[in-house]
């Protein structure tokens, strides 16, 4: 199991072009700098309600952590750890906060997923009013986000 996500692509132009700004990807962590791939963590999923590890569970867990720095490396944001989990008729996905160890449910992910050959597909991901305080304000709530998949399977 995985997590697939584009997270946006503006976001990744600033990095790149700002003097100093890099993104901190965990080694763990694959994709082709546009799209990351979050590895499942099948530890930290199996005490997520049911169980996180089928197309069918309520919740997901994932590993490693992708870090943006801006302009002469100031800290932008980061996406660290993240879980994906039912909330109601939507979905939500939290990120860890490295320093302070506080998971924030930092994304909405508006109604129930596609089913797409076996993966579950978000198209509609925003910033949640959580989300946007984390991001320091760069990305009010509502700001759309990168569609996310859940891919099962190898990888």
């Amino acid at each position: 199991m995985h997590l697939n996500w584009g997270i946006k692509p503006s976001l990744l132009m600033y990095v790149a072009g700002a003097p100093g700004g890099r993104l901190a990807v965990a080694p763990e962590v694959g994709g082709d700098g546009a799209e990351f791939r979050f590895p499942g963590d099948a530890g930290r999923s199996a005490g997520l309600e049911g169980g996180g590890t089928t197309p069918d569970a309520d919740a997901f867990a994932f590993g490693g952590s992708v870090a943006f720095f801006g302009h002469f490396g100031t800290f932008v944001g980061e996406v660290g750890d993240p879980e994906v989990r039912r909330a109601g008729d939507d979905w939500v996905m939290s990120v860890l906060e490295r320093d302070s160890g506080v998971r924030t449910d930092a994304f909405r992910l508006v109604g129930q997923p596609e089913d797409k050959d076996g993966a579950l597909h978000w198209a509609q991901v925003e910033v949640s009013h959580a989300g946007a305080v984390l991001w320091g304000g760069n990305y009010p709530a509502g700001t759309a986000f990168e569609p996310i998949s859940v891919e099962f399977g190898e990888g």
